[in-house]
């Protein structure tokens, strides 16, 4: 990729990171503070004066309860299971609260464990508490 074309393209990302935030009512400090990067840092993101790693859009894209390839190309993942309505679970509910996590990493905790329970179970599917979703939370967060 030519080195302009590198340019338009981090250009144009922080345009839809800082379009989303904006639209969220979220100030840049708080955007940079559960993403875990430094104000500054996104600043220069938003503006396409850095690059930026995938693992720090992933966790920006968290933060904005946004999909990945909305942030790298502007349009989201669609699929039956995106459109359709998900239920988290109170106990998952109140884990995710207790850990602050957006919304994306939770749905994404809840089709973990679904996965996993269609692959390795077969019998009933027990409802889990707060305490095993955040033992959970914690074997997986880096795959999240």
């Amino acid at each position: 990729m030519s080195k302009k074309k590198e340019q338009e393209n981090r250009k144009e990302i922080g345009r839809r990171i800082r379009s989303t935030r904006r639209s969220k009512e979220m100030t840049a400090q708080h955007l940079a503070k559960k993403a875990k990067v430094s104000t500054g840092y996104l600043s220069e993101v938003e503006r396409g004066l850095s690059p930026v790693s995938v693992d720090k859009l992933r966790s920006i894209a968290s933060v904005l309860g946004v999909d990945l390839n909305f942030v790298l190309e502007g349009s989201a993942v669609t699929n039956a299971d995106t459109s359709a309505e998900v239920r988290i679970p109170t106990a998952l509910a109140a884990a995710a609260e207790q850990l602050d996590l957006s919304y994306v990493v939770t749905a994404s905790l809840l089709n973990g464990r679904r996965s996993l329970v269609a692959k390795r179970s077969s019998g009933p599917d027990d409802e889990w508490t707060a305490e095993q979703w955040i033992e959970f939370y914690e074997k997986v967060k880096e795959f999240v």
